[in-house]
């Protein structure tokens, strides 16, 4: 049988040895090999650091836009996931002593738990509903955590933790000791994650997801069973946030109820809209700029002679004004632009 165009795009090896060739390809391996030698070039923890915290926001960017770029299921509630995972993990580690990569996988599996709670009620409602009642969820535990009303649950089991509270967990220990240590391993999982999105999105069950996104009812009349469909997305959406969460709360040695907050779930949303919604290396890029950016802004509202009528000019502010620009003159993101002027770049430089 004559092998058609969707089985050629449904075989990944073969998609990814033909996108390999592509320019975006070539980009996107020169870019992972620069990021995996940035710590054999450097020993400057600080730079490391931001490093480790852009690949985790990738893969919790990721996440979110598989969930609503491919599946069409839009989350105000993404938190949830980054929270239930972060505690977990912390809480294994510090009082259960488990190893960092159990603990992380534990945490993952609490997040695709939390994220079947969430799914199945949120199947009824659609559009504005369900990000709103995401949102809500995510209010509601950060709440719950933030006074200690769980607490009771663990009061008797485990005497003197800190689990619910203002103060979260803390003194979670890292990855490693050795910075290049957790520098490879937070990379590691970034480049799988990423990969595994790739394959789930240009697989057979990847069609089903997007024509769920294209037109749902038609989808359903078809004969597919559209609800099985989006717990699956809920639930393989949760474990990557799960992922990222985990990493979280060992990349900053401890978790507390703030991450709960839907500024987080927006963090994930800025950051996919920011590089291209429906697009996995978009994710990347966005989460690139939202670090890197925002880190610069945090060290300019620093100097003093940056005031602006007797105060000081802050970082968000100037955040959120270029934010408004690039969405506003790159509706799509700004990977789809900037890699056709690379492009046309580099044809020209080629005499092409």
């Amino acid at each position: 049988m004559k092998e058609t165009k969707h089985d050629k795009i449904s075989n990944f090896p073969s998609y990814l040895r033909d996108w390999i060739k592509t320019f975006r390809g070539k980009a996107t391996i020169i870019c992972l090999i620069g990021l995996g030698i940035i710590p054999f070039i450097t020993n400057n923890s600080y730079i490391i650091g931001i490093f480790n915290t852009f690949m985790i926001y990738t893969i919790f960017a990721a996440s979110w836009d598989f969930l609503a770029g491919y599946v069409g299921q839009v989350s105000f509630g993404h938190a949830i996931f980054l929270g239930i995972a972060g505690y977990t993990t912390a809480f294994s580690t510090r009082y259960l002593g488990s190893p960092w990569w159990i603990a992380l996988l534990l945490g993952a599996c609490f997040a695709v738990g939390f994220s079947l709670i969430v799914g199945v009620p949120a199947l009824r409602l659609k559009g504005p509903y369900l990000a709103l009642g995401t949102l809500a969820m995510s209010l509601i535990l950060y709440q719950l955590f933030l006074m200690g009303s769980l607490g009771i649950l663990w009061e008797n089991a485990f005497p003197g933790t800190e689990l619910f509270g203002t103060d979260g967990i803390g003194q979670v220990p890292p990855i490693s000791d050795i910075p290049i240590v957790q520098y490879v391993a937070i990379f590691l999982i970034m480049c799988a994650s990423m990969l595994i999105f790739t394959h789930l999105v240009k697989s057979k069950t990847g069609t089903i997801f997007k024509a769920i996104r294209d037109d749902e009812t038609g989808t359903s009349a078809s004969g597919i069973n559209t609800t099985k469909y989006k717990i699956l997305a809920f639930l393989i959406s949760g474990f990557f946030a799960g992922i990222a969460g985990g990493l979280y709360a060992l990349r900053f040695s401890g978790v507390n109820p703030g991450v709960f907050q839907p500024l987080y779930s927006f963090y994930a949303i800025i950051m996919a809209a920011v590089g291209g919604i429906a697009s996995i290396s978009g994710a990347a890029l966005g989460a690139f700029i939202f670090v890197f950016l925002g880190e610069i802004l945090r060290l300019l509202g620093d100097i003093p002679q940056l005031a602006v009528f007797g105060g000081f000019v802050e970082p968000i502010f100037i955040f959120s004004i270029l934010l408004i620009l690039i969405i506003r003159f790159a509706e799509q993101g700004v990977l789809k632009p900037m890699l056709e002027r690379l492009q046309n770049m580099w044809d020209l430089l080629l005499g092409r």
